[in-house]
């Protein structure tokens, strides 16, 4: 475990709460995954280092599934998009055509 993972929220918790049903054990229905996405998303919310969580998971080069920093797969995959996308722009700015 690394420094901030010891201040986690979650660190206590059932870390199927975060990523789901294990191997072998039944699917859970839509619904069910919305309330327990919902419910590890609450946690993520109160965690004092919710920041670090999601700059750790997000360099992961895997997707990885699962609520980390607040986020849920799809939406952590949304985020390192966007990131990526601001930090080409950073590198490569359009001229602005500023006429004399």
């Amino acid at each position: 475990m690394t420094r901030w993972q010891h201040r986690a929220a979650c660190k206590d918790e059932d870390q199927a709460l975060f990523y789901g049903p294990g191997e072998g054990e039944p699917r859970e229905t839509p619904q069910e995954k919305e309330r327990r996405v919902n419910k590890a998303k609450a946690i993520c919310r109160g965690c004092p280092v919710q920041t670090e969580c999601l700059e750790f998971h997000l360099r992961i080069s895997a997707p990885q599934h699962g609520v980390a920093g607040g986020l849920d797969e799809d939406e952590r995959t949304t985020y390192r998009r966007r990131q990526q996308r601001k930090a080409a722009r950073e590198r490569h700015p359009r001229s602005l055509n500023v006429k004399p």
